[in-house]
């Protein structure tokens, strides 16, 4: 329309100069008449096309024109079988302080059911020798501590998730066991051995697959010698009894010194058959994508030391946010949307890095006194949802143990995670996208080799975090796509979207 605008003074030269010159017409006076027609009309066209401009509806703020596109290579493999996003899940629910509080069985449904839903693969669940040992070196089996235990593993069980059993130690005051001096003491492997024993072999939890012997024991014990001598008094008590056959022994289990995680590579080699590491990421180690320099880091040194380490898992035992006011008991991120966005970005880091599971802290406020690094409430809270919930339950669900997962580079601003599993009719995939930016972005994933099949997306957003009447999320749209020719996807500002294939 400008351009005809435009072009209109000259069509009128061309096309009338010839008749008006035939007619007799003073050469001048009609170049004079079509020059002055010619600056009313270009004015007139600029003034119409300023009125177009404002008439016409602007390209969106802060979207881009263009998708990125964003190829998996398929050879770039960060883990061949994970086994999963997981939760810690120490067994309180039963304990005391609920009890008080007044749960009931019909509580206990609402968390089996959420637990149902997000598939869990594996959870990393607290023990303690003091929960069992009596003076004298008797057991007590029955003990409310201990029936609180076998009520979550009874569910742990029922759904074939992984257990990664971790002793908690008996050292500070309250750990302490009656008779046990310390973590060196032949006693206290004596009492793990007869207790894992009890469990495995009495009571048949064939889901404990992973035992770690102190939990963060750079803090817990802080004596580097006296914890490497519990650990080899506790590997030859599972060797005697036969219990490492079914069971692998994890470490070092630190949190915020890595030497610890190095000098275990280094002496502990061939005890332990899994590698752990905690880590509380401050959110700008996080937002900047340092945190998966930081896994690659760690696993790396595993693998250049120790010849068998290709084959042993590299597990996040603990997986959570740094922030001001932070303790073992609050997380003062735990209401926010932006936790949720953080943990999404955690994941995709960890993943990218090598890590073959991550286990965030902690599934729900139930599991502890005065707590609330759960995803939900506990009983005076009405076992509210909170907003991480929604992120980390899609990727408990959505990347379940075995996939494979690709190393994916994809911007400071952006993330990719993406993982394919097998299923009954062939590959699935899933993509999880973080979007950092403070405008959407719009995606093609090209997967070379997938198939078409359907694909759900699922956003979560400041503006959107569709979910259904149990408050689990809901896909906003589910099409026919094949990523071997590019899969379609925009991310709004700030946020994370999931697409998979997983039919379920």
């Amino acid at each position: 329309m400008a351009l005809a605008r435009r072009l209109w003074p000259l069509i009128c030269v061309e096309h009338y100069l010839p008749l008006c010159i035939h007619t007799g017409m003073n050469r001048h006076v009609l170049y004079l008449m079509f020059g002055w027609a010619m600056i009313r009309s270009l004015a007139a066209a600029e003034a119409a096309d300023k009125k177009d401009a404002q008439a016409a509806p602007a390209a969106a703020p802060g979207i881009e024109k263009e998708a990125t596109m964003l190829t998996v290579d398929m050879k770039a493999i960060a883990c061949k079988s994970f086994m999963g996003f997981g939760v810690e899940w120490d067994p309180g629910f039963w304990q005391e302080w609920n009890i008080k509080a007044g749960v009931t069985e019909a509580d206990w449904k609402t968390v089996k059911d959420r637990i149902e839903w997000m598939k869990i693969p594996l959870v990393r669940m607290m023990a303690q020798v003091k929960w069992c040992y009596r003076e004298g070196g008797k057991y007590d089996w029955e003990s409310t501590d201990m029936k609180s235990l076998y009520r979550h593993l009874d569910v742990c069980q029922e759904r074939k998730v992984t257990v990664i059993l971790s002793d908690w130690g008996c050292e500070p005051n309250w750990l302490k066991a009656p008779g046990i001096a310390d973590v060196g003491d032949p006693k206290y492997a004596a009492a793990i051995g007869t207790y894992m024993d009890h469990l495995l072999n009495k009571k048949g939890y064939t889901c404990i697959r992973y035992f770690v012997m102190v939990n963060e024991p750079n803090y817990e014990v802080k004596d580097w010698n006296r914890w490497k001598k519990g650990v080899e008094n506790v590997s030859a008590e599972f060797a005697r009894r036969g219990i490492d056959k079914k069971v692998v022994f994890v470490g070092s289990d630190e949190s915020n010194d890595e030497s610890w995680h190095r000098t275990a590579v280094d002496q502990l080699q061939n005890k332990l058959g899994a590698y752990d590491v905690h880590r509380y990421a401050p959110a700008d180690e996080v937002r900047s994508g340092r945190l998966e320099e930081f896994w690659r880091t760690q696993w790396t040194y595993a693998l250049e030391k120790d010849r068998k380490a290709d084959g042993k898992p590299m597990i996040v035992g603990e997986a959570g946010i740094l922030s001001d006011g932070f303790s073992a008991g609050n997380n003062p991120l735990h209401l926010n949307y932006e936790y949720g966005l953080y943990m999404a970005d955690y994941a995709a880091q960890a993943a990218n890095a090598g890590s073959w599971a991550v286990s965030a802290w902690m599934l729900d406020d139930s599991s502890h006194s005065k707590f609330n690094w759960g995803m939900w409430k506990d009983k005076t809270g009405k076992f509210e949802l909170k907003p991480w919930f929604y992120t980390w339950s899609l990727l408990t669900r959505y990347v379940p143990a075995g996939s494979t997962i690709y190393r994916t580079k994809s911007g400071q601003d952006l993330r990719l995670l993406a993982a394919r599993s097998a299923g009954a009719s062939g590959d699935r995939w899933t993509f999880l996208i973080v979007n950092r930016a403070d405008r959407a972005a719009k995606l093609k994933i090209v997967a070379p080799g997938a198939k078409s099949a359907k694909f759900k997306q699922y956003v979560y957003s400041k503006q959107k975090a569709a979910a259904d009447a149990n408050g689990f999320p809901a896909p906003v749209e589910e099409n026919q796509a094949n990523p071997a020719a590019g899969l379609n996807v925009e991310c709004p500002p700030q946020s994370a979207c999931l697409v998979t294939s997983i039919e379920y």
